[in-house]
């Protein structure tokens, strides 16, 4: 069959129409955050009102919640019209979350913040994080760009300090170490511990062993404690007296409850204490890549650590009410938290803890 001519110029024509409003539209490729991205040499007002013109931004956090959202209130009051969502979880759950949305291609988050650097180098060798562009992470302001902006577009923000604490009226000796959490009468429920949901909780427990024996943990165990999926919870049952003595609790989250009279304390080892370092990155798959920007930017100034980092670790000298510069904390080892010695330790940790 013989085609007709004029229906070959009408199908000609709505293809070149067609193949127009591709190109007017940018086609698939300029709709990825990192075109969004105003460059960093555009300079901080240019950041500021492409971040308010998108007017959003929505933070993935394994921060404290209470630090994060003073955070997000600060960040909204200096950019007004910038709405700031703030969702906090464990590091083994929202890492789950952004690679959903990585995969699906429908990003939610904008910016994450994460304590498992297990999880962060893989994804950063996938360039799944957008270069960074305010100017105190491109080197422009006090933040030390050099030692805490890595390869991959990640960069240090703060760090979590744990340490073990106890509730004063149900221990009113207190603990001077952790060997003390081995005390026959803290055995039966009263010693709360972390489940290691997350490889960052995993390094905890090889910390634990390499500083107090390989042994350390299954005595640890053997006391029969309570279990907790994060440090928060585990403070509130101290505050509560749910349990007389904590594994694993943060000074940023007792130090205000103590200020208003609750019955906890705590103490650091006298061999140093175990942290995490937590590692910020704005999303390829980034709804609102500026605001991410701008917020990332924030978190890293003196106003914006002294809001993230009290009674913990800051990613700058001399911030008030800090108690250590990341340079100082533990800095995990890949190498011993892949997914398979997670795997193994976790599986191990469930055999002890049952």
């Amino acid at each position: 069959m013989r085609s007709d001519p004029r229906r070959r110029g009408t199908l000609l024509i709505l293809l070149s129409i067609t193949t127009l409003l591709l190109a007017a539209c940018g086609g698939g490729n300029d709709d990825n955050a990192e075109s969004k991205v105003v460059p960093a040499s555009a300079g901080m007002d240019e950041l500021v009102a492409a971040a308010k013109k998108e007017g959003k931004i929505t933070v993935y956090s394994a921060q404290d919640l209470t630090a994060l959202n003073n955070l997000a209130k600060a960040f909204e009051s200096k950019y007004p019209g910038i709405d700031v969502k703030t969702v906090r979880g464990t590091d083994g759950d929202l890492g789950v979350k952004v690679e959903t949305e990585f995969n699906s291609g429908k990003g939610i988050a904008d910016m994450y913040v994460s304590a498992s650097l297990s999880w962060v180098k893989p994804q950063a060798e996938a360039k799944r994080f957008l270069s960074p562009t305010g100017p105190e992470l491109t080197g422009k302001g006090d933040y030390d760009t050099k030692k805490y902006v890595h390869d991959g577009n990640y960069f240090e923000t703060n760090s979590a300090v744990l340490t073990f604490g106890w509730n004063t009226k149900l221990y009113p000796e207190g603990l001077t170490d952790y060997t003390d959490l081995l005390d026959p009468s803290l055995a039966g429920g009263k010693i709360g511990v972390i489940e290691p949901t997350a490889p960052s909780i995993v390094d905890f427990y090889l910390w634990l062993e390499e500083t107090y024996g390989a042994d350390f943990v299954k005595k640890l165990a053997a006391q029969k404690p309570r279990i907790y999926p994060s440090a928060l919870p585990m403070g509130e049952a101290l505050q509560s007296g749910e349990i007389a003595a904590g594994s694993f609790v943060a000074p940023i989250a007792l130090d205000p409850a103590k200020k208003k009279g609750a019955p906890v304390d705590y103490r650091m080892p006298p061999n140093g204490a175990w942290g995490a370092r937590y590692y910020g990155m704005v999303l390829e798959s980034a709804p609102h890549p500026n605001a991410g920007q701008l917020f990332a930017n924030f978190m890293v100034t003196a106003e914006g650590q002294k809001l993230i980092t009290p009674s913990a670790g800051s990613v700058l000298p001399k911030v008030p009410g800090t108690v250590i510069t990341n340079d100082k904390v533990r800095v995990q080892d890949p190498a011993k938290l892949t997914p398979d010695a997670v795997a193994a330790y976790q599986k191990k940790w469930k055999s002890l803890f049952k």
